[in-house]
């Protein structure tokens, strides 16, 4: 009798694996999140801002993101984004920073673009939430600090 249990037992384990699959997923199996979405801006910190970091109604934008592809560990998309700062030192006019192109974003938090103004920057990314911050580190004269909220 006790042999027969063993071996109900083993079986009924085995049953219970196979119909729940797999261990539960790591989250890093999942890929990076879907970024897909526009956003405005919420502050903003580059060597254009005199290391100061900007907020509405000092500056404003708008971003969008459409991812189009994940694989892994990766996905990528388009971006395109629109930022109005305060006027130069002695200027009058507001500075406009127009860009699109696309983006890669990884589960490490890494996060590269390649647009039309700048044409490669690298950093990384973080999403809390509905906020989206980027920080693109290199090429040094194109580092800066946005947040974004997703809309």
């Amino acid at each position: 009798m006790t042999r027969h249990y063993f071996r109900l037992c083993a079986v009924l384990v085995g049953a219970l694996a196979l119909a729940c699959g797999d261990d539960p997923a790591d989250p890093a199996d999942e890929g990076p999140p879907d970024l897909s979405g526009t956003y405005a801006l919420e502050s903003f910190f580059s060597a254009l801002t005199g290391g100061t970091t900007l907020m509405p109604p000092a500056v404003s934008g708008t971003m969008t993101l459409a991812q189009s592809s994940a694989t892994g560990q990766e996905a990528t998309g388009t971006f395109s984004f629109e930022v109005t700062l305060p006027p130069a030192p002695g200027g009058t006019e507001p500075q406009s920073l127009v860009d699109q192109g696309t983006y890669t974003v990884r589960t490490d938090g890494s996060w590269e673009q390649r647009g039309t103004v700048l044409p490669q920057g690298t950093g990384t990314f973080t999403l809390e939430g509905s906020d989206l911050t980027v920080t693109v580190e290199q090429p040094a004269l194109g580092a800066s600090r946005t947040v974004w909220h997703r809309q």
